[in-house]
């Protein structure tokens, strides 16, 4: 009986040494609770004056914690961090306040979930800070003589932000912090950009941001399987940003196919965060039905002003789509810019209208109207980003007065000569192929409209879908 109960109290010890052990490794950012004291802490102490690998007796202090994204303005809270304060072997030592590091275990959980607060790709950095040797931003620390612990100042520049601002806090370590540090951060790779021009070229625009050593690195994906790095750069920087903007010829791109050919960009970061966005382009001639006639439809695309009085706040408005509509008993297709007709909310998706007519969306802009002191204010509340592009009208003659393009999010004001609001000036949402040009170059008619059985690039594509679709 006597041995038995020696057992159990030898298995109740174990439990309660590996429950105790599981607390400590799961307390915020560090093994041991804030206050302990004479816990052994070993690495690189240069910053306190000291040469080489060396060991102190430290203070284990409370230090808070949190990240400021420079880009989007937003800042997280504070979470409670450690910090080793070492102790002085006098009377060599003199550290003054040069005696603080700032560590966390090396632990992958903990080291991933700091990653992600610091919006870095915590697969990544987990491998830069646990491979052998680590990343040259690396410092080692050991605590009490067997925990593995690394700056977090590492964890924060391999997650693409850095440069701490410390201030005091005035507290005591344990139930307050001694310190509160901001670390700047920044977001993952965009790609704002990725069409296809009217002469077919590929315009990309795509963004990269950190705090130190910002650049952006481009690789292209045709169809699956053939792949190029497009571009790569580090400078300028502004605002921690580097831009890439330009206009790919298809010569450029590897192993693209007559036909539709689905083109995939990758943009990275130099601390292994990503973006990428796929697109379909059209090269060669249209399959199907031939030849497919395309001809300018003159829709419900312009807006009469509103008769309202003076200092109405009214506004109206509305969506607008561009898009073509295939029939297939004549092969023809008509192209325009209408206002949302409720079956455009897929854009670049083939929808079936009749038995003859099939219909694809390739932009949709939602706009607003209202008074100003000057004329009126034209809205642009659309989620894409093409820019929304309009035209003043002179209704009696038919004369365009001024070109005004509004950016997502954006607003201008269309000054009138005269502040006239009965039909006197209209605006008119002209669709792209209305405002490059290309159908003004139109040399063919068809129901006094212009018409081409040629076509840019950048609605080839939809054509193709359109004719070939079948359900």
């Amino acid at each position: 009986m006597k041995i038995r109960f020696v057992f159990i109290l030898v298995i109740i010890a174990l439990l309660s040494s590996v429950a105790i052990a599981l607390a400590q490794a799961t307390y915020p950012y560090g093994a041991f609770n804030f206050g302990t004291k004479d816990i052994v802490l070993r690495g690189n102490f240069s910053k306190s004056g000291l040469q080489g690998i060396q060991q102190r007796k430290s203070t284990v202090n409370r230090h808070d914690l949190r990240f400021h994204n420079e880009i989007s303005g937003q800042t997280s809270d504070y979470i409670q961090t450690v910090q080793h304060d070492i102790q002085e072997m006098l009377p060599t030592d003199d550290f003054k306040d040069r005696r603080g590091y700032h560590i966390i275990p090396l632990d992958e959980g903990l080291v991933k979930d700091l990653a992600t607060k610091a919006n870095g790709n915590a697969e990544w950095v987990w491998k830069q800070v646990s491979k052998n040797p680590p990343h040259p931003y690396v410092q080692e620390y050991t605590v009490d003589r067997k925990y593995k612990y690394i700056n977090i100042g590492a964890i924060a520049y391999l997650s693409g932000g850095g440069d701490p601002e410390m201030q005091s806090a005035g507290g005591d370590g344990v139930t307050s912090p001694l310190f509160r540090t901001t670390y700047k951060t920044t977001p993952w790779p965009s790609i704002p950009i990725l069409e296809q021009n009217s002469n077919g070229s590929l315009h990309i625009k795509a963004l990269a941001h950190s705090i130190f050593d910002t650049a952006i690195t481009g690789v292209i994906t045709v169809n699956g399987t053939a792949t190029k790095q497009l571009f790569s750069k580090n400078t300028p920087v502004s605002n921690y940003t580097v831009t890439y903007e330009g206009n790919v010829p298809l010569s450029e791109l590897p192993g693209l196919k007559q036909g539709q050919n689905q083109v995939t960009l990758a943009v990275s970061d130099k601390f292994g965060r990503t973006a990428s966005k796929s697109i379909v382009i059209q090269t060669g001639i249209v399959q199907g039905c031939q030849p497919v006639l395309v001809k300018m439809r003159d829709a419900t695309q312009r807006i009469y002003f509103p008769d309202v009085s003076d200092g109405s706040t009214i506004k109206y408005g509305g969506p607008l789509v561009w898009g073509l509509q295939y029939n297939s008993a004549v092969c023809s297709i008509l192209e325009s810019v209408n206002k949302n007709n409720g079956i455009a909310d897929k854009l670049n998706q083939p929808i079936r209208v009749s038995d003859i007519h099939t219909s694809i969306f390739m932009n949709r802009w939602e706009f607003k109207i209202g008074k100003s002191k000057n004329g009126v204010i034209l809205e642009n509340h659309s989620k894409d980003t093409k820019p929304l592009v309009a035209y003043l009208l002179e209704t009696k003659g038919e004369k365009v007065l001024k070109r005004y393009v509004v950016n997502k999010g954006q607003s201008v004001e269309i000054v009138l000569s005269a502040k006239k609001y009965k039909g006197e000036y209209s605006i008119q949402f002209p669709s792209p192929l209305v405002d490059s040009g290309f159908w003004a170059k139109a040399t063919a008619t068809s129901d006094g409209m212009p018409a081409s059985y040629t076509y840019p690039d950048q609605v080839r594509g939809a054509i193709q879908a359109i004719v070939n679709f079948k359900k």
